[in-house]
């Protein structure tokens, strides 16, 4: 079975066509691959990043659970408070494997984790896992913490 089959792109519409990938962003965006390009936000194809096998498992175990609570949470039913709970839990198993993975990833190519946040919540002013300001200068989300490789 091909390595990257559970995280290979559905469509070419919306595959980075960056000449050259220096940093990668985790975001789930209701599809089945998480790794896109920090430049461009679209999906990267991980072969093309020669991801191994069992990286590429690891992401999409951990994109699969994450997919579910935030699917859950969009559902607005019986499950939101439950789901954006543990969105939203920096202890919670899903983000700390996320945040694992980018720091896994980071080695290669300098990784970000997306973290979840409600806009009814208000605009985050924080890191959700150090407490520390957010830097406000970004051209995607409202803030990230370079020490936490986190963008919100």
């Amino acid at each position: 079975m091909d390595k990257y089959v559970r995280l290979r792109p559905f469509t070419d519409i919306e595959v980075c066509e960056c000449e050259v990938v220096d940093r990668l962003l985790l975001v789930y965006m209701f599809t089945n691959n998480p790794i896109n390009c920090f430049r461009c936000r679209k999906e990267i194809d991980p072969e093309r990043l020669g991801i191994t096998g069992v990286m590429c498992d690891s992401i999409a175990r951990c994109f699969s659970v994450y997919g579910s609570l935030y699917r859950l949470w969009i559902d607005s039913g019986e499950y939101e408070e439950y789901a954006k709970k543990k969105l939203l839990d920096s202890k919670g198993e899903v983000n700390v494997l996320g945040m694992k993975l980018a720091k896994e990833l980071s080695l290669q190519w300098p990784t970000y984790y997306w973290w979840f946040h409600d806009t009814d919540d208000g605009k985050p002013t924080h890191c959700p896992c150090c407490g520390d300001q957010l830097n406000e200068e970004v051209f995607w989300g409202t803030g990230k913490c370079d020490n936490c490789r986190v963008i919100v």
